[in-house]
C-alpha cells in the first residue's frame, strides 16, 4: 500500500519556523520598452515578497525600430520616474539597488547616452542586459517561483521575446527574437496572416523552437492575456502565479483577440487596460510560440527577470529550499504561538497520516508538501473574528504571496483552512471545479485532525506533546498518559468523534 509516511519522509528544509534567517531588502529597477518599474523586495531566506511595486508606462521603445532612437517623451518620463525611485529607496533605507535595461535601451543608438544621463541625474548605474542575459534572468525567475520546472520559458517584453529551454530547473542558453508588440507596430496595419508570417519567420531565424509539454509565459503582456482568459471563463481565483491554460484553449482565445470583430473584444478592453492596444499582437506572438513548441498547456509565471536577479544574488544554501514551504513559513511566522503549535502537529498526527492513500499523485510527495503547509498555516486565523474566521483565513491562504504550487494546491490548502475553522464550511464553485471528490474528502480529514489537536492542546506545543493520534483496528485513538487524563474534555471528545466519523473510524481514548 502506497501511504503517506511522515516518519520516513525527509522533513523539508524550509520547515524552520523557529529559526528564521535575517530578512533583507533589495530593490530592482526594470527599464523596459513599455514601462519603467520599481519593486522593493522583502527577502527572508528563500521567501521573496514584493513590498513596493510601482511603474510608469514611459514607452521608451516607441518608434525605436524606425528611428533608431528612444522615444523623447519616454526619456523624460523615465528620468522623472527614476528620480522618484531613487528618493523612495533612500527614504526606506534600501541600499541594494539593481537597475537593468532591456531591448529598447539595448538596441537604440542613444541607449548609452540615456544610461549616462540616468547616472548623472540619480546616481543609479544601469546595467544593459544582452538578449542572452535577459533570457537567462527571466528563466531564472521561473526557477525561483517553481520547483524544478521543465519546459520552454518565454518572456515577452515590449520589443523582444526571450526563449529558454529548462529541464528540472537547469537552463539552456536562451535566444532572443524581435516579436514584441512594439517591434511589430510597424506591421500592425498589415493583415493578421502577414503579421503571423513575419512572427513565424523571426522565430525560425535561429533554428527550430524546442518542443515542450509546458510553456511558461513571463511578462506583463501575457499576464494581461491570462487575465482576459480568467474573466472569459468566469474563474474566481484571480492569482496569476502558476495559473495554467490548456494550449488549445489559449490558441482559440488568441484567434478571438486577433479578430477585431469578435465578441471578446469588449471584455478584453475592460480587463487588459493599457495593454489592450497591443493585445492582438501579443496574441499572435503567443499563438506562434505555442504551435511551434507543441505545448499542451501554458503556465503563467508572475516571476521573471526582476525576480531572477534577486534569486541570482541569494545565498546558495537557500536556493535549494522549497519555495512554497518557504513562502508559507514566512506568512505564518509573525505569530509566535502559531509557530510552536504548527511545529508539533506532524508528530501528533503521524500515526494517522501513515494510513492515508495519496490523492495528489501516486508517490505521495505532493500530498505531504500540502499537508505540511496546512500544518504551518493551522492557526492562521487565530486573531480573526470568530464569525468570519473561516472565510478570512481561507482568503489569506488562497491569495497569499507565496509561489511553488499550482492552483489546485492553493484551493486545497484554502479548503483545509475553511474546514479547520468551520466544519460545516460550504464548498464554492472554485472547489467543485478544481478538486476531485477524493481531494475534497482529504481536506475534510486533515482539517478535522487539526481541530482535534487544537482543542486538545489549546493550540500549545507543550500540551500537544503529551498525546498523539493513531489508527488501529478501525479506531481513531487519542493516546495520552494517565497523568494527563484531565486534558480530555467534552470538547476534545466531541472533536475526536467528528474526526473519526469523517475518517470512517470509531473514536477511542484508552486512558479513560
Amino acid at each position: 500500500m502506497n501511504t503517506l509516511d511522515p516518519v520516513k519522509a525527509r522533513r523539508p528544509l524550509s520547515w524552520r519556523l523557529g529559526r528564521p534567517p535575517k530578512p533583507r531588502q533589495q530593490a530592482v529597477i526594470d527599464i523596459g520598452s513599455n514601462s519603467v518599474r520599481l519593486i522593493v523586495y522583502h527577502i527572508t531566506g528563500r521567501s521573496i515578497v514584493p513590498r513596493i511595486n510601482e511603474k510608469v508606462m514611459a514607452g521608451l521603445g516607441n518608434g525605436v525600430s524606425e528611428t533608431g532612437k528612444l522615444y523623447p517623451e519616454g526619456v523624460k518620463s523615465a528620468l522623472t520616474a527614476l528620480s522618484r525611485y531613487e528618493a523612495i529607496c533612500a527614504s526606506i533605507g534600501v541600499t541594494d539597488i539593481r537597475a537593468i535595461a532591456t531591448a529598447a535601451v539595448r538596441e537604440a543608438d542613444d541607449g548609452k547616452d540615456f544610461c549616462d544621463e540616468v547616472l548623472d541625474t540619480t546616481g543609479i548605474r544601469v546595467r544593459v542586459l544582452t538578449g542572452a542575459e535577459e533570457a537567462h534572468f527571466a528563466a531564472l525567475g521561473v526557477v525561483a517561483a517553481l520547483r524544478k520546472p521543465t519546459g520552454l520559458i518565454g518572456d515577452l517584453g515590449g520589443s523582444s521575446l526571450e526563449l529558454v529551454k529548462c529541464n528540472e530547473g537547469k537552463l539552456a542558453t536562451g535566444k532572443t527574437y524581435r516579436v514584441g508588440p512594439l517591434a511589430l507596430q510597424a506591421a500592425s496595419k498589415s493583415s493578421p496572416a502577414d503579421i503571423q508570417a513575419r512572427i513565424d519567420k523571426e522565430l525560425q531565424s535561429q533554428g527550430k523552437i524546442p518542443k515542450a509539454d509546458v510553456f511558461y509565459a513571463v511578462g506583463g503582456a501575457w499576464r494581461a492575456f491570462a487575465k482576459v482568459y480568467m474573466h472569459y471563463k468566469h474563474y474566481s481565483l484571480h492569482v496569476l502565479q502558476s495559473y495554467s491554460i490548456p494550449a488549445d484553449e489559449a490558441v482559440a482565445l488568441c484567434d478571438l483577440l486577433i479578430d477585431p470583430k469578435s465578441k471578446v473584444q469588449s471584455l478584453a478592453k475592460s480587463v487588459a487596460g493599457k495593454r489592450y492596444a497591443n493585445l492582438n499582437l501579443t496574441a499572435q506572438a503567443l499563438k506562434s510560440v505555442l504551435l511551434a513548441c507543441g505545448a499542451n498547456r501554458m503556465t503563467i509565471s508572475a516571476y521573471g527577470v526582476r525576480e531572477g536577479l534577486v534569486f541570482d544574488s541569494m545565498e546558495e544554501e537557500y536556493k535549494g529550499l522549497d519555495p512554497m514551504l518557504a513562502g508559507i513559513t514566512s506568512l505564518a511566522r509573525p505569530d509566535t504561538s502559531q509557530v510552536h503549535f504548527s511545529s508539533g502537529l506532524r508528530e501528533f498526527m503521524q500515526g494517522v497520516l501513515s494510513t492515508l492513500e495519496p490523492v495528489f499523485g501516486e508517490d505521495g510527495k505532493t500530498d505531504m508538501r500540502l499537508i505540511t503547509a496546512c500544518f504551518i498555516l493551522a492557526d492562521i486565523g487565530a486573531i480573526m473574528h470568530p464569525d468570519h474566521r473561516a472565510d478570512i483565513a481561507r482568503q489569506i491562504v488562497l491569495r497569499g504571496p507565496y509561489t511553488g504550487i499550482d492552483h489546485a494546491g492553493r484551493v486545497f490548502m484554502g479548503l483545509v483552512t475553511g474546514f479547520r475553522y468551520n466544519r460545516k464550511f460550504h464548498l464554492t464553485q472554485l472547489e467543485h471545479n478544481t478538486l476531485s471528490v477524493e481531494q475534497v474528502q482529504r481536506a475534510k480529514e486533515i482539517a478535522s485532525l487539526i481541530r482535534v489537536a487544537a482543542e486538545f492542546s489549546c493550540r500549545t506545543e507543550r500540551i500537544l506533546k503529551r498525546g498523539y493520534l493513531s489508527v488501529e483496528d478501525g479506531k481513531l485513538i487519542l493516546n495520552i498518559r494517565p497523568r494527563y487524563k484531565q486534558l480530555v474534555s467534552e470538547s476534545v471528545l466531541r472533536r475526536l468523534g467528528q474526526a473519526a466519523n469523517i475518517l470512517g473510524l470509531e473514536p477511542e481514548v484508552p486512558v479513560l
